[in-house]
């Protein structure tokens, strides 16, 4: 039943990961800020309105309403894979739909898109932040006129054509002109407009969280699990191995690709997925690869744990597990430092190349 509180992962998943307790099922939470606790299974992967806020009546349905009652068919699905013996095939496009979905729903893709996105301001507004780079960045460095400084001046000599003609000037001279005076003056302006650039780019990083919410709850609402994304993972050889001692990150599904890094499974590129692991029980798993059957990686706990953002859900307390906890998030931050520090290259480059 939908409510106040909002599952980001399905309980029918999560309490294979547990044990019975009077009518009640619990799971032992390994976090990263909150230490260790048992937690029931309605108590845990939640968040209040995490989808949306609650139907008015007569209203029309909402998010979660769509989501409650998709986790029917879902809960379905994941009973069926659970009862596949050891190697057992499963059904490619039920198990493309059934990871797909688990994968795009939960907050770790949130907070993921939302680290990367501050990242990616910040790195930005750091290239910006000395004059030097600044005066690079924008083709001041120099005594010819290039890069987007050129473009500026194109486009006010066009805009302002007839004042600059009554000024005596025609393009050669006023670019000229405008350029040597930017140039001469462009440190007193950096240093001026230093403040209200910090301003601006402190509301851009506050309002990052509420923009990653909105557009995973947009997606979400335009379709549970995309078909591009099923079709893709259709292809893919699914089958299930029996596995003791698993541990459900809060990514629910990990990806490994062709350089063998493992990464949640919404940061990883689909073109060069190799193999995905989803834990269905803390003895089941569906794997699934592009050939045929891939090894289990012997330190997949390890991988499950650094690629979760904020917790993984283990049935009992062991010492090993609570050493993971210190592995918590280590793998999708190396891997999202990495995107966006290419991306940032990349960016930079591109700019100087016009330049």
């Amino acid at each position: 039943m939908s409510g106040s509180k909002q599952h980001f992962i399905p309980q029918s998943l999560l309490r294979g990961f547990g044990f019975k307790k009077g009518k009640s099922t619990f799971v032992v939470a390994y976090t990263l800020d909150r230490g260790i606790f048992t937690p029931a299974t309605d108590g845990i992967a939640a968040e209040r309105h995490f989808y949306s806020e609650l139907r008015v009546e007569g209203g029309d349905e909402t998010l979660d309403d769509q989501i409650t009652y998709y986790e029917t068919p879902l809960a379905t699905m994941l009973a069926k894979l659970r009862a596949l013996g050891d190697g057992e095939q499963a059904d490619p496009r039920e198990a493309a739909e059934f990871v797909t979905h688990l994968a795009i729903r939960n907050d770790n893709f949130r907070k993921a898109v939302t680290s990367a996105g501050t990242a990616m301001v910040e790195g930005v507004a750091n290239q910006f932040a000395d004059t030097a780079s600044a005066r690079k960045l924008l083709g001041l460095d120099g005594d010819a006129i290039k890069g987007p400084f050129a473009e500026q001046l194109a486009e006010a000599f066009e805009q302002y054509r007839p004042l600059i003609a009554m000024m005596g000037m025609d393009e050669a001279m006023f670019r000229q002109w405008a350029f040597s005076t930017v140039q001469a003056n462009f440190d007193t302006y950096h240093a001026e407009t230093r403040g209200a650039m910090d301003e601006a780019l402190a509301t851009i990083l506050e309002s990052m969280p509420g923009v990653a919410a909105s557009a995973q709850r947009k997606s979400l609402g335009q379709t549970l699990a995309p078909a591009e994304r099923v079709e893709h993972m259709t292809a893919f050889n699914w089958r299930i191995v029996h596995v003791p001692g698993l541990i459900l990150p809060d990514c629910a599904a990990i990806a490994y690709e062709s350089a063998g890094i493992a990464s949640p499974l919404m940061l990883a590129s689909l073109d060069t997925l190799v193999s995905i692991f989803v834990p269905l029980s803390s003895e089941r798993m569906l794997v699934g690869s592009r050939t045929g059957a891939v090894p289990v990686p012997a330190d997949l706990n390890e991988a499950f744990a650094g690629c979760s953002w904020d917790f993984f859900v283990a049935r009992e307390p062991t010492p090993e597990l609570e050493a993971l906890r210190d592995t918590l998030r280590s793998r999708v931050v190396s891997h999202l430092d990495d995107l966006v520090d290419s991306a940032i290259s990349e960016a930079v480059a591109e700019r100087g190349a016009r330049s």
